[in-house]
């Protein structure tokens, strides 16, 4: 295996570490914020947070993987580091007035904004709009909606850290914000008259917390103490202009978002709540693994092609798909056939009956089916993002989206439920084929023997992991029973423990490369 893909499987695996102590303490917030906080509060709360929160989903990681680390690399590649320093002075200077105007119109056109949200509420089982709930609402939105400037300037100062391969900040800072939401709840719930405000504090400390290590990390490993507002630099130019079509991009995602809400919301009640819950559950997996891989080789994609080296950067491409088909498929595998108890063990105590458990199960399955497609899809974005080319993957993801809404169309009412996962996995699938080929008449063919063989025998082994942790979890919760939560955590963990250990002994004996190179670097993670 080359150096390159050693040291790719490296920032992986410390991304994908990070990440997933983020999304377990994630689950973790949810279950604590539903114990302790009461439903109207915590409804209300999640109505606040929910603009900031999708503001952040539009500027945040795609914005900078699309504009920040490219321009940068080039910057370091061509120039001096004290040339790309003034750069991320500037950039950082220009981030802070963007962020601060975004912050302030967003705060005064709140009214409105939550109006149109409330709309859509209406359509599922949340109260009525009246003026007595829109003024709560707004009062704790305004409250919320600083929470977008804090983190907008945490998610730019990870672009630096990229570039320089200073992975293990971004990785683990998003989980400040849970811990911080968690700690809220259990010390902070009686302290206000409303326990919403509990959770408005948790996210001012969890964004504040976020910034400031992102900001030291950003100083120490990159020297940018100080913004600049040098807004004459021309990478600032470009900056804006890979930054428009990827925002707008992003921004049509969250419409087709509220649009596939539409649609559920018109089925039977409980479906909004299911489909959500299952999203979670395969956001998991999907989070760590599908986002790692792009992560970590796009600033060696964006130097190679600062240097013009085709070559390279075909390579370093066909590295990324295989890594991330060796992460993925198996997660893919595990969550086929293990969708019934993992959705029970999570879900199924409270309002979440046994119909409700296996609706979700169902839907995870489904969604699951798209895992590799996203993974794959992540990858040839960041090859396109690297040549500082976002129109493409923009038209491509716009396309899709027209298609997701006749596909909901069409199948939602044969297949209910069922249609709108369906779509969303063919829909994922057809963005990441297309990309694929694109890419491919960019820089030549993504695939070669080798890739052909690691994949066939990475297929394999997740075939052969799957069936084994099936087998383990039927005979396990077979001997015990599952009505109570002990034989169920006992027959799930057991079933995902053996179909890792399967997993990880196939690709050894059938000497799939990843496989030393992803133990290696966490490895040498866990030591440092």
């Amino acid at each position: 295996m080359s150096d390159s893909r050693v040291q790719h499987s490296r920032y992986a695996a410390i991304f994908a570490l990070g990440t997933m102590i983020s999304r377990v303490l994630g689950l973790a917030r949810e279950i604590v914020a539903t114990v302790l906080i009461p439903t109207a509060a915590f409804d209300a709360f999640v109505v606040a947070f929910r603009l900031p929160n999708m503001l952040r989903e539009i500027i945040g990681e795609g914005a900078v993987n699309a504009a920040f680390v490219p321009v940068f690399s080039e910057r370091l590649e061509k120039k001096s580091k004290r040339d790309f320093q003034r750069l991320v002075a500037a950039a950082f200077g220009m981030m802070i007035l963007v962020l601060l105007v975004l912050t302030l119109a967003g705060m005064l056109l709140l009214p409105q904004l939550l109006r149109g949200i409330l709309v859509l509420d209406n359509f599922t089982d949340a109260p009525p709009v009246t003026p007595e709930r829109l003024s709560y609402l707004t009062h704790l939105s305004l409250l919320t909606f600083p929470y977008l400037f804090l983190i907008g300037l945490a998610v730019f100062c990870a672009a630096p850290l990229y570039i320089l391969h200073h992975y293990s900040t971004p990785s683990w800072t998003p989980a400040l914000l849970n811990v911080a939401l968690i700690g809220s709840c259990l010390l902070l719930r009686d302290a206000f008259p409303d326990p919403a405000y509990a959770l408005i504090a948790g996210v001012w400390l969890g964004g504040i917390a976020q910034l400031v290590a992102q900001y030291i990390a950003m100083g120490r490993v990159a020297g940018v103490w100080v913004p600049g507002f040098n807004f004459r630099d021309p990478g600032l130019r470009t900056v804006f202009l890979l930054l428009i079509p990827v925002i707008l991009g992003q921004a049509a995602g969250e419409v087709n978002r509220l649009i596939g809400t539409f649609f559920a919301a018109g089925l039977p009640t409980g479906t909004v709540r299911n489909l959500y819950l299952a999203d979670r559950v395969v956001q998991l997996p999907l989070s760590i693994f599908g986002v790692a891989t792009s992560i970590a080789i796009l600033p060696t994609l964006a130097k190679s092609r600062a240097r013009g080296a085709t070559e390279e950067v075909r390579g370093v491409l066909i590295g990324g798909l295989r890594q991330s088909f060796f992460l993925t498929v198996p997660a893919m595998a595990g969550l086929i056939v293990l969708a019934h108890p993992i959705v029970q063990l999570m879900y199924e105590w409270g309002h979440v009956d046994a119909a409700a458990t296996n609706m979700i199960a169902t839907a995870v399955v489904l969604y699951a089916l798209g895992l590799l497609s996203f993974a794959w899809l992540k990858v040839c974005v960041t090859g396109f993002y690297a040549a500082q080319n976002t129109r493409i993957p923009v038209l491509v993801a716009s396309a899709s989206m027209l298609f997701n809404i006749l596909l909901n169309f069409v199948l939602v009412g044969p297949l209910g439920y069922r249609g709108l996962a369906i779509a969303t996995t063919i829909c994922f699938t057809l963005n990441a084929v297309f990309l694929y080929l694109l890419l491919w008449q960019r820089v030549g063919p993504l695939y070669d023997a080798q890739f052909v063989s690691a994949l066939i025998r990475m297929t394999c082994a997740a075939v052969l992991m799957a069936a084994v942790a099936w087998v383990v979890q039927d005979r396990i919760e077979a001997s015990l029973g599952d009505a109570t939560l002990l034989p169920r955590l006992v027959a799930t963990l057991s079933a995902i423990t053996a179909g890792a250990i399967t997993y990880a002994g196939l690709c050894r004996a059938m000497a799939v490369p990843e496989l030393d190179a992803f133990a290696r670097a966490l490895s040498r993670r866990m030591r440092s």
